[in-house]
């Protein structure tokens, strides 16, 4: 709570003071404010150490300071800020460089955040089983669909896919296997799907990445959150026999590129939205590194789609 407190207060100093102006016009004035700021950062980071030890530790480092920590049972390094520093005003002399260290959330995740950790343990425990249910559920029918006769033609009819960058990347609150991704998809309005690679890849794995995406298949809410799409990726098995997941990529396309079979017409008009048991009669498979549905390689903007771990696998 005094943390807190501290905060509002210097945060209240730094905006009514407005030292982006007056370092100008008065800069003498704007120099003494920072000066103090500073100080006040320095003595935060030490009080939040044993709650944030990794950000305070960090925010430490722009000073060119570290922060004890008395967990380790070693003695303080030399140089090293401790708890006898606070309120002292000397000791800092450069600011290096420095950089955001939280994601700003966005305003889905935060209701997210707020649903789940509302009302009481029983609460949020029955939610659980009930979400963890229908995801096992609709697994189960994924596996029992059968697959049409003609897959190419199916896909041809239903099914529409397309290049999208992802551009940011945050976790579910509610689960631990999902990422919430947001797109360009082509189309000016940013688009949110989410997908279960928490297990096997890190964000900035993902971060940049010009993925294949299911374009129309229907809206889907995962965990509290809607998920508009789904992203296509490759199963296979590492050297040391790990699981792994590729996901398909074009990087050479440009976010809204059709993906379609080769030999068809790209502005070919496909169903608005498909349900999931459309979509999943057909099988995408990696055949020798080529990705292809019933022998037909699929390609975007004209390039076949390749991979660079899978050789021979299943893709969802």
């Amino acid at each position: 709570h005094e943390l807190f407190v501290i905060s509002d207060i210097a945060n209240k100093a730094f905006q009514a003071a407005e030292p982006w102006k007056t370092r100008t016009t008065e800069p003498e004035k704007a120099a003494y404010l920072i000066h103090n700021l500073c100080y006040v950062i320095k003595d935060l980071m030490i009080m939040a150490q044993p709650y944030l030890p990794q950000y305070a530790q960090k925010v430490a480092s722009f000073f060119g300071k570290t922060i004890f920590d008395s967990r380790t049972g070693q003695p303080a390094a030399s140089g090293a800020l401790t708890w006898n520093d606070l309120g002292k005003t000397d000791g800092l002399s450069d600011i290096g460089p420095t950089e955001v260290y939280f994601t700003p959330m966005d305003q889905k995740t935060m209701l997210a955040f707020r649903e789940k950790f509302s009302g009481n343990q029983k609460d949020r425990k029955e939610n659980e089983n009930k979400n963890g249910h229908q995801e096992k559920k609709a697994e189960k029918k994924k596996e029992e669909l059968p697959l049409a006769a003609d897959m190419p033609a199916h896909f041809n009819k239903y099914i529409a896919l397309k290049v999208a960058k992802i551009i940011q990347v945050d976790r579910n609150p509610e689960s631990d296997k999902l990422y919430i991704e947001h797109l360009d998809d082509g189309s000016g309005n940013e688009r949110v799907i989410q997908s279960g690679l928490v297990p096997y890849l890190k964000p900035e794995d993902l971060l940049g990445r010009h993925i294949i995406l299911a374009d129309n298949l229907a809206p889907r809410k995962l965990r509290g959150i809607e998920s508009r799409g789904m992203l296509l990726a490759a199963d296979y098995t590492d050297e040391s026999g790990k699981a792994c997941v590729e996901p398909l990529t074009a990087p050479w396309a440009a976010p809204g590129t059709p993906v379609v079979l080769e030999g068809t017409e790209p502005s070919a008009v496909k169903e608005k939205e498909i349900s999931a048991d459309v979509f999943f009669q057909v099988e995408i498979k990696v055949n020798d590194r080529q990705v292809m549905i019933g022998g037909k390689k699929l390609v975007a903007d004209g390039k076949t789609l390749t991979t660079t771990h899978a050789v021979n696998s299943g893709v969802n």
